[in-house]
This record gives structure tokens, sequence and C-alpha cells, in this order.
């Protein structure tokens, strides 16, 4: 994870981006950092070093690191201070090493710590990659791309570092608030119960109590409204067919989809999109 200065006019410039992955002991020091790092451990599990103190880091571990940071990473050992190798090692992680006027104003306002947990959520996962595989397309200039999908990346960690106060502007428990954005994310995919349970680590029994509780729905009718919701969209503003509609929107038949959306909005999917056709 070599460092070189670079000069930069963009918003934001990615330096480098990938993974790591560990199969052997690993000790990397650097006295003075001279770039943005942010650091998200997958696989495995280690120690970085926080204001002079070895501190773990695990699966969802997201390390912060700004210009003039020390850092030191250790994997492997299975005494920090010692270093005292594992016989069996495994560690994956991604890095970002960044530069920029926003990444430097979005430090100042979002960053409180150099080392927090976070879900390890698709969404994130999935920018991240799409970032490291823009990137190495040319890794010596950055991109529009690039940068784009990195001020989306920077968007969801701030969601997710938010943590409480994202919780109490919706006025729910934050476990529910991830409930919720699970469904919501999912309602196009077949998914049950037990997923969403599994998503905040409680038992069905547990997460669907508390599910109910919080919104006055259960999770499934909340599924629903979310696909209701999404099929009411593509029909006002789309051209697809309505079976089309239904399918791309998680219901498993399109008497299904009509019934359930007759019950629920007092008129049938046809009916819904002339009406509104006719009103424009």
């Amino acid at each position: 994870m070599e460092q070189s200065p670079t000069m930069t006019t963009r918003p934001i410039d990615v330096l480098f981006s990938g993974h790591a992955r560990h199969s052997k002991a690993h000790n990397l020091i650097i006295p003075e950092m001279k770039h943005y790092l942010i650091r998200l451990q997958l696989e495995g599990s280690g120690h970085t070093t926080i204001d002079g103190t070895d501190r773990s880091i695990k699966p969802g571990s997201l390390l912060l690191l700004k210009p003039g940071d020390y850092y030191n990473l250790k994997i492997g050992y299975t005494d920090p201070e010692r270093l005292i190798p594992l016989t069996k090692v495994h560690s994956l992680d991604y890095y970002l090493i960044i530069n920029g006027p926003m990444v430097e104003q979005w430090w100042a306002e979002h960053v409180n710590e150099p080392l927090v947990e976070i879900d390890l959520e698709d969404r994130i996962l999935a920018i991240w990659r799409e970032i490291m595989m823009e990137h190495r397309l040319d890794p010596t200039n950055m991109n529009d791309i690039v940068e784009h999908l990195t001020y989306v990346l920077f968007r969801y960690m701030e969601r997710t570092l938010a943590g409480p106060e994202l919780s109490e502007a919706h006025g729910l428990p934050r476990t529910v608030l991830k409930m919720k954005q699970f469904i919501e994310q999912s309602s196009a995919d077949p998914f049950t119960i037990k997923d969403v349970a599994d998503h905040v680590q409680l038992s069905e029994s547990r997460a669907s109590h508390l599910f109910k509780g919080a919104t006055g729905k259960s999770i499934m009718d909340y599924a629903i409204d979310c696909r209701l919701n999404m099929a009411c969209e593509r029909i006002l503003h789309g051209y697809m067919s309505l079976e089309q509609i239904a399918e791309m929107c998680g219901f498993q038949s399109y008497t299904y989809f009509h019934r359930t959306f007759k019950k629920r909005l007092g008129l049938s999917p046809s009916q819904y999109r002339e009406q509104r056709t006719l009103g424009r």
C-alpha cells in the first residue's frame, strides 16, 4: 500500500483502490499518513493501533485515517504486542487511498472516530467493487465514473455512520430501521421473514414482534406496500405490460398482484393506469 503525493483539482481523487488477502502474518507500519485511508475488514480479524492502544478489528470494522495519522495494521497474531503469529491466517479487506477537497469536508462533518463498526451491506460492497474495477481500467487517471461512484459510496457510509441519529430522525429503533431498509432493498426479490431476522441477528418471532410494535405492520405487509409502491411508479412512468410489472415488483403471479392491488388501492392495475393517464 505504497503512498505517493499527488496534485488534484477534482473534488475526489482516488489514488489507490483494491482488496488485500492475507494468509500469513502481516505487520504494516506507516508513521504518518499522507492521504486519507478507508479500510473495511470483510473476513478474518486483526488489530490496529489507535492512540497507542491495540484495538481489535473484525468483519465490519471500518478504519478511517486522515493525513498525519499513525497507521499500524497487524494481521494474524495471537498477541499483537509480542507479534506471535497464528498457525492459520485468513483475512480479506477492501481499501481506498483518497484525496480531494470534498473528502476533507466530508471527513470533518462525518468522521468522529478512526475505528467504527458497520453492517456489511450489499450496496456498500457492490459500489466498492465497482470503484475497484473502474479504477483498475486506468489507475493513473481519475475518471468521472470513479468519482461519481466514490461519491455514492460516501453517501452510503454517511448513513451508516449516522447510526442512532438516523434512527431518531425516522422515529424508529435502529434495529427496526435496518429491517425496513432490508425490506425496501429486497422487495423486488423473494425473501422470507427469516431472511429479515437473520439480517438483524434476531429470531423470527422477536423480529416480527419488534417490527409490528414499532410500525404497526407485519414484515410481509410492509413488503407488499413496498412492492405496490414500486408497481405504481412503473405503471405511471413506464411502458411495460402489467404482467411484466407484476413480475419485476416481486409478485409471484399476476392474479395475486391484481387481487392485492385492487384490495389495497380500491381499483385494478388497469383502472389505475387509465385513471392516472386521463388525469395528466
